[in-house]
């Protein structure tokens, strides 16, 4: 009796494998992780992957495109795909490169307080961007070096992306002793 009920236990579990060999494809999915698709210019792009199951057992998956450039503004896809049982499945995820950081701006050295009569030269800015691309730079303000005061003079650099920054220089034009 003990031999008759373990042959049909053991019987059960051969037809309950053999069922899990017989796949449609419906059967068969790719499924992208969960994970951060939108990352800022330079930085480094991690995939979180994709996962692949037939009959609710996981199975292996590929990357079979990749074409994330972290140096450059884009949207890339990275594609997955598996292959079971003669059914091929595929999963796309679209990166998006962006750039939401302003150019940082610093003042260069310069001569800012002269005397009426002196001559000023500008100083000038360096700018350090993100995206290796040369921004557009706008000086506002002039000084009058015949008159005594102060004088603002105001630059701005805004990228390719619309990120703008600006830094304030100010020049002090004194009266002659």
């Amino acid at each position: 009796m003990k031999r008759k009920v373990l042959f049909i236990i053991l019987l059960l579990f051969v037809v309950s494998l053999l069922g899990c060999f017989n796949v449609e494809e419906s059967d068969v999915e790719i499924v992208i992780n969960p994970g951060v698709d939108t990352i800022e210019i330079g930085d480094t792009y991690t995939d979180p992957g994709a996962t692949a199951r037939a009959k609710g057992f996981r199975i292996t998956s590929s990357v079979v495109l990749d074409t994330v450039d972290e140096s450059a503004i884009g949207t890339y896809e990275i594609v997955y795909e598996t292959t079971y049982r003669g059914f091929t499945k595929q999963a796309i995820r679209y990166v998006r490169v962006v750039d939401e950081t302003p150019p940082e701006l610093v003042l260069n050295v310069g001569l800012d307080t002269i005397y009426e009569g002196d001559t000023w030269e500008d100083g000038g800015i360096q700018v350090i961007d993100n995206s290796n691309l040369e921004p557009t730079i706008t000086i506002i303000g002039n000084v009058s070096c015949l008159l005594a005061g102060e004088y603002i003079i105001t630059y701005r650099a805004t990228d390719a992306s619309g990120n703008a920054s600006e830094i304030i220089r100010y020049v002090n034009v004194l009266k002659k002793p």
